[in-house]
């Protein structure tokens, strides 16, 4: 607790918008545009919101789209006389594809990094700073709140409800905070993070969507106290063949802890049709597909109908899916295999109860461990509570899960 406390006062210092002297708050009223007093602010300002409903311009990609460096969105509340709160609601129009996005001018969402260079001259420059707070962002067809080369960001109490692809969604951004969100209704993740470092993710609740909580190509990513339920799969740590973005030089660290992972048996939306999503099978927790050097420690993990907390090598996970999506068809870009995994003291039952997989019956477990893919080092520690009351799935030799990496 003393570290993770440490962690949330250092987060708060690095992610907090930095004081510059005579920096502006400008005030927006229901009626009045959002991006306009965001055209006019100068870096370290404030847009300061008064509840109410919110369409931006109908011929613009964004929702909301920031430019400029330390830039505060903070939406106000108001008690309603029926006892409800009225908040900040961004409302999708138009030709919009994403409700709000953090990038440097010139870099669109959709860009990759050497695009993104060109555009800005041959080099890219990150955007220094981005704090969004208190607003609704509804029914965006891409993307709710994202962040692109963005340099310390905090997402906090924000709601993206229904946006498709995905709802909060970092990526190729560094030194970020997410805490107290609610994420729901993504045809892709309730929140994903993507090519990114240092990120923390605390207290939010991910849910109803085909994957809660995604992590892919990304180093050093802590998530704490979070609320997943509802998913096809809650928890994805996916190989990079399943993120669109070149690998890191170092992808590691992802500690997925203290959360409460229940009840992950199907999306009441659709993934797109043909995509990876959509070979996923319902019923997961946590799923490590080809990751390596990450923890899943001290969760609650329950009535998730097919496998509570499964590792599989990369290759290993495509070979019954799509033929195209195979390793035969579609090499690895790094190494498939699973190695140096820890799952450890997690409170892990009433899963497998009810699977729904035809022909992967056979992995259906609270704990499950299946690889082809030489994988090493790997630890399940039978910590996890409580003792002796769990099921479990191993192509172990001896029929056990690995301990060589305790």
């Amino acid at each position: 607790m003393q570290k993770l406390s440490f962690n949330l006062f250092t987060a708060a210092v690095i992610f907090a918008t930095s004081t510059v002297a005579n920096a502006a708050v400008h005030r927006v009223f229901s009626g009045e545009s959002i991006q306009a007093a965001i055209d006019v602010a100068s870096p370290g300002d404030t847009i300061l919101v008064e509840p109410g409903e919110y369409m931006e311009d109908p011929t613009s990609r964004y929702g909301l789209r920031i430019e400029t460096d330390n830039l505060r969105l903070v939406g106000k509340t108001r008690a309603a006389a029926d006892g409800t709160t009225e908040r900040v609601h961004l409302i999708a129009t138009g030709d919009q594809e994403t409700g709000v996005l953090a990038a440097p001018a010139g870099c669109e969402y959709d860009m990759n990094s050497e695009e993104c260079a060109e555009a800005m001259g041959g080099e890219i420059a990150d955007l220094e700073g981005f704090y969004i707070r208190g607003f609704v962002v509804d029914g965006f067809p891409v993307n709710g709140i994202q962040t692109r080369w963005v340099d310390g960001f905090e997402f906090s109490n924000n709601e993206s409800a229904n946006n498709l692809n995905n709802g909060l969604y970092p990526t190729l951004s560094a030194n970020g905070l997410v805490r107290n969100n609610v994420s729901y209704g993504s045809l892709d993740t309730a929140m994903w993070v993507a090519g990114s470092e240092n990120v923390r993710v605390v207290g939010n609740v991910l849910r109803d969507s085909v994957i809660g909580f995604e992590i892919t190509v990304s180093n050093d990513v802590q998530v704490r106290y979070n609320e997943i339920y509802g998913n096809t799969v809650g928890v994805g740590l996916f190989h990079p063949n399943a993120a669109g973005n070149p690998p890191l030089p170092v992808m590691k660290n992802w500690v997925i802890r203290q959360n409460d992972i229940h009840s992950n048996n199907g999306s009441p939306v659709p993934p797109p049709e043909g995509s990876f999503q959509e070979g996923l099978p319902a019923g997961v927790g946590v799923l490590l597909l080809g990751v390596s050097d990450n923890v899943v420690a001290r969760n609650v993990v329950e009535n998730n109908n097919f496998v509570g907390i499964g590792i599989l090598g990369w290759c290993t996970a495509v070979a019954t899916g799509d033929p195209s999506r195979n390793c035969e068809n579609d090499p690895p870009i790094a190494d498939p295999a699973a190695n140096n995994n820890l799952v450890a003291a997690n409170e892990v039952y009433d899963n497998a109860l009810s699977p729904s997989t035809p022909g992967l019956e056979f992995l259906a477990a609270d704990l499950t461990y299946v690889d082809a893919d030489e994988s090493t080092g790997n630890c399940f520690k039978r910590s996890n509570r409580p003792p002796g009351d769990y099921t479990f799935v191993s192509s172990e030799p001896d029929g056990e899960l690995p301990t060589d990496g305790c």
